[in-house]
């Protein structure tokens, strides 16, 4: 009796022989013998979706005792191999640099519409009963309080793994992408 279930997703590079074992896990009287048999796909670059027929057509010759268990297809990415690219530091720290100005640029606008300094000075002389001498007192906790804050928001400095928004927003975004793009070989 083979007992098998598909992966939500696969990933080869281009010209690379498709196997059970990158699509599937199995469990098999064999011993895992069953896991380097190849599987139908399509070779081009590109997401693909892969039915689970796919899987039990490779395995159909060895064992006709399966069970099917998990999703009902697969997608397979296939993606090219990297190339190495010199300039990709020099991009980063330019698209760093660039988001870093922009975002700056626009709480800087924000605060300038909403009169933030003002505001910060009454809460100051609320609080206090006297009148802020240097704005920075002010400016200096906001500033480091509103890194803080984005930066727990995002996990930037977590040490245990969690799951942040924006890891949310790249799998609904992985996830969109192969229902719009997946194709049955």
């Amino acid at each position: 009796m083979l007992y098998l279930q598909l992966k939500a997703r696969a990933q080869i590079r281009p010209g690379e022989q498709l196997l059970l074992r990158h699509i599937a896990d199995a469990l098999d009287s064999e011993g895992g013998k069953l896991m380097d048999l190849p599987v139908e796909c399509v070779k081009k670059e590109g997401v693909w979706r892969l039915p689970a027929m796919a899987a039990v057509k490779a395995v159909l010759p060895v064992t006709s005792q399966i069970t099917l268990l998990g999703p009902s297809e697969c997608f397979v990415h296939i993606v090219p191999e990297e190339k190495q690219n010199r300039l990709r530091p020099l991009r980063t720290a330019l698209a760093f640099l660039i988001l870093m100005v922009g975002s700056a640029l626009a709480i800087t606008w924000f605060h300038s519409d909403v009169n933030m300094l003002d505001a910060q000075q009454a809460l100051f002389h609320l609080i206090t009963g006297r009148q802020p001498e240097n704005p920075w007192l002010i400016t200096g906790p906001y500033a480091l309080g509103v890194f803080l804050g984005v930066s727990m928001f995002y996990a930037l400095f977590s040490r245990k793994r969690t799951v942040a928004p924006l890891d949310i927003k790249l799998e609904e975004y992985r996830q969109s992408a192969e229902q719009v793009s997946g194709l049955t070989p």
